[in-house]
């Protein structure tokens, strides 16, 4: 007679298929390494200046491709700890539903559809410290002078990484510089 004890931390009657509810987070990694895989390829199709640095604007395309590379290997990562048929971290969904959690996401990818719109009109400088400021303002509320700073300090020194260190024209907008 077999021994009826789990084995490495494993249950007893551990499915043999995936459990259904990972199937929203294998769909996700999916999505997420189309995605990057799709966002590279394009990138490294842009043409080369040839008078200009020999990556030209792809750095910043390559950096955001690498970070959903990292993404999906983070989840890869979840889905492989969770292995013995635990829901992923990623998708636990045990919380129930809350309006006002639901209104917080809808108005933040809002102001985030609002920021797009105005990035190219405004000028990353000014959009980008009024868009941090907001965003701020909800997740730290009450400290106005932290805020500004922060979100002013952080606008100015990725002004200076990009268009200093990578060479990345960013849009002038309103202001004269």
């Amino acid at each position: 007679m077999p021994d009826a004890r789990p084995v490495a931390g494993f249950p007893m009657n551990a499915p043999s298929r995936p459990v259904p509810g990972r199937l929203p987070a294998v769909l996700l990694l999916v999505a997420t390494l189309v995605t990057a895989a799709a966002y590279l390829r394009a990138t490294l199709a842009l043409p080369h200046p040839e008078l200009a640095d020999p990556l030209g604007p792809q750095i910043f395309p390559i950096l955001v491709s690498g970070g959903l590379f990292l993404c999906a290997l983070l989840m890869v990562v979840d889905l492989w700890r969770t292995r013995d048929g635990r829901t992923p971290v990623l998708i636990e969904g045990n919380a129930p539903f809350d309006l006002r959690s639901t209104m917080m996401v809808a108005g933040i990818t809002a102001w985030t559809g609002l920021y797009f719109f105005v990035f190219e009109r405004v000028g990353f400088l000014l959009s980008t410290v009024v868009f941090l400021l907001g965003l701020m303002s909800v997740f730290n509320a009450g400290h106005r002078l932290t805020n500004l700073c922060t979100a002013a300090g952080f606008t100015v020194g990725a002004w200076l990484l990009f268009t200093r260190v990578l060479s990345v024209r960013l849009p002038q907008g309103v202001l004269p510089f």
